[in-house]
């Protein structure tokens, strides 16, 4: 992994761990992918819904506007997110940065305010790997304060959690709630074991 995507945890004085990963958008398509999914399991009950409404009458309807018209709009959405997905990557410059934080009950993932922000919190991270100064975590808090929290799950609600250590991420679902967290290389081992141990309800999947 190219150690310029992401920075080593660091503990602060209160005990909790943060750090920061950039994710190239144009590189790395598991954003767009998990978006996709999230989309296709919606149109597909939608799709459904359809079908078991028709269902009774089917015979009446032609098959080619019946099927047709829900495909095709499952069609064109699906182009739109892959559409959009790109222009988002555009605006933020080609990197999604993301600042995680955890400590004993949860673990939340957030975004710096603006593309400015972003590089310093990169280049912050970056040196305070191995500080330990009552500094170093002000600084850390700050950038967490100023950004936007994206999610935020304590680990007794996650319902199951998959880790990829081949790509440096674990996914976590919990009610209504899919998003992945990305860990450098160096620190994943310790993530994992650190998030499985404290989501006793969690089922647990690797790959």
């Amino acid at each position: 992994m190219d150690t310029r995507e992401t920075t080593r945890l660091f503990k602060d004085e209160q005990g909790d761990y943060s750090w920061v990963y950039r994710l190239d958008m144009y590189k790395n398509y598991s954003i767009l992918k998990m978006i996709l999914k999230a989309m296709g399991i919606c149109l597909a009950v939608v799709f459904g819904i359809i079908i078991a409404i028709l269902l009774p009458d089917i015979g009446r309807y032609d098959p080619k506007l019946t099927f047709g018209v829900p495909l095709l709009v499952f069609a064109i959405t699906i182009l739109i997110t892959i559409g959009c997905y790109y222009l988002v990557a555009l605006i933020y410059g080609g990197y999604y940065v993301a600042i995680y934080k955890m400590n004993e009950k949860r673990i939340a993932q957030y975004q710096p305010s603006d593309q400015a922000q972003k590089n310093r919190a990169i280049g912050l991270f970056t040196a305070m790997a191995g500080i330990a100064t009552g500094s170093a975590g002000t600084m850390a808090a700050g950038f967490i304060l100023h950004g936007r929290t994206i999610v935020e799950t304590n680990f007794d609600s996650i319902k199951s959690l998959t880790f990829v250590p081949s790509l440096g991420e674990i996914r976590v679902h919990s009610f209504l709630s899919w998003y992945t967290v990305y860990v450098s290389q160096e620190d994943y081992e310790f993530v994992k074991e650190y998030m499985r141990s404290r989501s006793t309800r969690a089922r647990i999947k690797e790959k």
